[in-house]
C-alpha cells in the first residue's frame, strides 16, 4: 500500500517520465563556462592557466581544504579565460579523456580512504549541493539513510532517470555508504506511478534485510527532507539522524570508489511548456543553460526556472552554466502557461 502525509497536493506530471523513456545528449557547445563558486560561499582557486589544454576529467579547480570540492572540465580543448568566479574552456570536439584506473579491491579501504576518494572525484549531493564526503563524515550514527528515487515537482524527473537501469549500481554503493557511516538500516523511496523502478528494487532487495522498500504516493511537496523523514520513520526530521542521497549522487560515489571517476556531467530535466515535450538529457557540466533549452526546442523562453516550478529561481541570463547540483531546467516561451501553484505555500 503506498503511503502519503496530511496536506499533500496532486498536481499534474509534466515530467516526461516513463519507463520506456530514454535520457538524450545535447548537442556540443563551443564554449564551456565552469563556476568557481560551486555550491559554497567560497570559490575555488584555479589550477590552469589561459592556453592550457585540459580533457575531459582534468582536475581545474580546487582549494587547500578538506570541505573544499574540486571541479572537473567536462570537455576537452583550451581554456581561454580564467577569472575569481569562471573558467572557460573552447571546445576542440576531440573527447579526449584523463584515463581512470579501477580500484582493485574497495574492502580494503579504510573509510578515510574511502571519503578522501569521494572528496577527490569532486561529487555533491544534488539536492542540496552539500559535498559528499561531509555528508559521510558525520561523527554521529545515523538510524537511517533514505533514498529517495524520486522528486515530487511536477516538472522534475531527473532522479527517476538516474534510479532506471541502476538499481544494482545504487544498492551496490547504498551498501558501501552504510558501511562508511555504520548505519544498520535505510529506506528505499519510490513514488507509486513508477512501477518499473519498484519492480527493479525489490527483486534485488529480496534478500537483503537492512534495506526496506516504500512505495509513496506521487504527491507534492513529498521529497522535502522534513516530509520524507516523517512519513518514512514517523519521526520529526529534528528529532531523528538521517542522511539522505540521491540516486545519481550514491551512482557518483560507486563510480569514483571502482573507477576513480570524477563528476563530469549531470542528468537534468528540461519542461515547461506543453507544447513542447520533456526531456532528461545527461549533461556535461559548464554547458551554458540557453544551448540545452536550444536543443529542447526553447528559442527565446520569456521565463526561464532553474529547480523545481514551485520553487525554483528564475533566471534571465542564460549563458548560466550546468552546476554538479542543477536538477532541472523549466522553460516558458509564453509565461502564461506558468501554472498558479508555482510559489505556492505548503
Amino acid at each position: 500500500m503506498s503511503i502519503s502525509f496530511r496536506g499533500a497536493k496532486k498536481y499534474k506530471k509534466h515530467n516526461g517520465f516513463d519507463k520506456s523513456a530514454e535520457i538524450h545528449s545535447p548537442l556540443p557547445a563551443p564554449v564551456y563556462f565552469f563556476n568557481l563558486v560551486q555550491n559554497t560561499d567560497v570559490a575555488l582557486s584555479p589550477l590552469v592557466e589561459v592556453g592550457d589544454t585540459v580533457e575531459i576529467g582534468s582536475k581545474i579547480a580546487d582549494l587547500e581544504s578538506y570541505d573544499a570540492m574540486p571541479l572537473y572540465s567536462s570537455v576537452s580543448g583550451i581554456v581561454t579565460s580564467v577569472s575569481d568566479t569562471f573558467i572557460c574552456v573552447e571546445n576542440n570536439m576531440k573527447y579526449t579523456a584523463v584515463q581512470t584506473q579501477k580500484t582493485d579491491d574497495i574492502d580494503s579501504l579504510t573509510t578515510r580512504e574511502m571519503l578522501w576518494i569521494i572528496r577527490e572525484a569532486g561529487i555533491c549531493e544534488v539536492r542540496n549541493g552539500i559535498p559528499a564526503h561531509i555528508l559521510l563524515g558525520t561523527e554521529k550514527t545515523p538510524e537511517y539513510i533514505i533514498v529517495p528515487t524520486f522528486d515530487s515537482d511536477p516538472y522534475v524527473s531527473s532522479p527517476q532517470f538516474a534510479s532506471l537501469g541502476n538499481t544494482e549500481k545504487i544498492l551496490k554503493s547504498l551498501n558501501i555508504v552504510m558501511k562508511i557511516l555504520n548505519t544498520k538500516k535505510a529506506i528505499i523511496a519510490v513514488e507509486n506511478n513508477t512501477k518499473k523502478i519498484f519492480s527493479d528494487f525489490k527483486l534485488n532487495l529480496r534478500y537483503n534485510e537492512n534495506i526496506s522498500l516504500c512505495s509513496l504516493k506521487a504527491r507534492y511537496p513529498q521529497s522535502r527532507d522534513d516530509i520524507l523523514v516523517k512519513t518514512l520513520t514517523g519521526k520529526d526530521i529534528d528529532k531523528i539522524n538521517t542522511v539522505i542521497l540521491s540516486p545519481e549522487t550514491l551512482c557518483n560515489i560507486y563510480d569514483a570508489l571502482t573507477l576513480q571517476k570524477p563528476v563530469t556531467e549531470k542528468i537534468i530535466t528540461v519542461s515547461g511548456d506543453d507544447i513542447l515535450p520533456p526531456n532528461n538529457y545527461k549533461v556535461p557540466i559548464g554547458l551554458p543553460v540557453s544551448s540545452l533549452l536550444h536543443d529542447s526546442g526553447y528559442t527565446s523562453p520569456e521565463t526561464v526556472i532553474v529547480g523545481g516550478i514551485v520553487d525554483g529561481r528564475q533566471i534571465t541570463d542564460l549563458d548560466e552554466p550546468i552546476t554538479s547540483s542543477t536538477n532541472s531546467i523549466i522553460a516558458f516561451n509564453d509565461s502564461s502557461n506558468i501554472p498558479k501553484y508555482r510559489k505556492e505555500l505548503i
